[in-house]
């Protein structure tokens, strides 16, 4: 059987599909011996990958600036991938499973400055998505939901590399939401549109840190080709809410404890040890601070062009603006907004039916420290080029060579032990054997 010229068809790429995996409804009347089981698809792969960062950063792992995949140097493995599906008809579910680095890197992803908040914290690590499915009106339905979590609709590209044109995943896709908690209601208009609403917990917890909740919307065009494959297609997306935490811990240092009338650290009585203030929890205290849920709000919209001119040729925009409103200090009322936007130009060319060439070029501006969090206090321009070459031998291994320079405005990326450079160059071998 040939491999088809390119990993996935167009419209897998416009937006960020949700559910990659989820199969067609089953037509129990045509077949009497038919149990429900028959209609759940079983998929899996195995993504593994060897890297190179010139810069030569150590230790080996988490040291590659602005990656979420590809963390550790020499030879890895990113993570392991089973799915399960049944599709709504009119009652469905979705889980798929993740075991690996990068399963624990997704779920530490949570906004919390508390990180025993995020989904590696509830033993949800191994779970990248996991939703009921409700299709009132059975499989043929033009409305559905989902309930629990699920990727985020947002952005070109997915965590799973096979279905991406770069084994890499960039800079923008390093500003974005990887999942959303809560509900999620889609509507197929017509052939040519369909939307979704959202309303979550926000950005990338299974567990809020905040009463706040996140809504957004995404309309979705398509011009599709004989076999249902995309020849164009565009998203618009928006998503906003608060994400910052509600509460703040004040630690009190020696001598002092938390009071709980004043809110703030006072002397301890010269009778009570440091050890009898730790024992009794007043060496730090909690206070409110609601007006994050209602003035530090972070807003992003999110645009998506996909093309295919010709079978060969696959061609990607993705371009968001986003805005966060963040207090001016832990201890201030007063809020500053701080801005960032970026694009993504992406194109795979299927040279033969087994060999295409990738290319991204990307620039990011991050005002604030909303990428570089390590550097808050400066406004960094980011350009990222990858070049990739992407063989693939059978219907079931992608194999993927990534040549990938970053740059930034400022020396934020690691070298050596301790010495930080104003670029990186990686290349990193990805190799995915999987079912489908």
């Amino acid at each position: 059987m040939p491999v088809e010229p390119a990993p996935l068809p167009v419209d897998n790429l416009s937006p960020a599909d949700p559910e990659p995996d989820l199969p067609p409804p089953v037509d129990v009347a045509s077949d009497g011996d038919y149990s429900w089981y028959d209609a759940i698809e079983f998929s899996a792969f195995v993504d593994a990958y060897a890297s190179v960062n010139y810069n030569m950063p150590k230790p080996q792992v988490g040291r590659n600036s602005l990656r979420t995949n590809d963390i550790a140097n020499g030879f890895a493995l990113s993570w392991v991938g089973v799915n399960a599906s049944y599709p709504a008809d009119p009652v469905g579910a979705t889980i798929n499973l993740r075991f690996g680095p990068t399963a624990n890197t997704v779920a530490g992803s949570c906004v919390s400055d508390d990180k025993s908040l995020c989904d590696s914290a509830y033993g949800l690590q191994f779970v990248k998505q996991a939703f009921g499915s409700w299709k009132p009106g059975g499989a043929d339905g033009i409305f559905q939901l989902d309930l629990g979590k699920f990727d985020t609709p947002f952005g070109a590209e997915v965590l799973d590399s096979q279905l991406n044109i770069n084994y890499t995943r960039g800079i923008l896709f390093y500003s974005q939401p990887l999942f959303h908690t809560g509900l999620r209601a889609s509507f197929a208009v017509s052939e040519a549109f369909d939307f979704k609403l959202l309303a979550v917990n926000g950005w990338n917890n299974t567990i809020d840190n905040n009463v706040g909740k996140s809504l957004g919307a995404q309309l979705n065009f398509h011009v599709k080709k004989d076999d249902g494959a995309d020849v164009f297609g565009a998203s618009i997306g928006y998503l906003g809410g608060p994400e910052r935490d509600d509460t703040r811990t004040i630690g009190c240092g020696d001598g002092t404890e938390f009071s709980a009338s004043t809110l703030q650290c006072v002397a301890s009585p010269a009778s009570r040890s440091r050890q009898d203030v730790v024992d009794s929890g007043l060496d730090k205290g909690v206070v409110d601070a609601a007006s994050n849920n209602t003035k530090g709000l972070r807003h992003l919209i999110d645009l998506v062009v996909t093309a295919s001119p010709i079978d060969r040729l696959l061609l990607v925009l993705n371009a968001d603006f986003g805005v966060e409103r963040r207090r001016s200090s832990p201890e201030s009322s007063s809020f500053d907004s701080h801005t960032y936007y970026g694009a993504m130009l992406g194109a795979r060319f299927a040279v033969v039916d087994q060999f295409g060439i990738g290319v991204r070029g990307e620039y990011f501006r991050d005002n604030g420290g909303f990428v570089v969090a390590d550097h808050p206090e400066l406004d960094v321009d980011l350009l990222g080029g990858t070049l990739t070459l992407d063989y693939l031998p059978s219907d079931f291994l992608t194999i993927r060579l990534d040549n990938r320079l970053d740059w930034a405005s400022y020396e934020i990326f690691n070298k050596d032990v301790r010495g930080h450079v104003g670029n990186q160059f990686t290349t990193t071998l990805g190799v995915v054997a999987h079912t489908n």
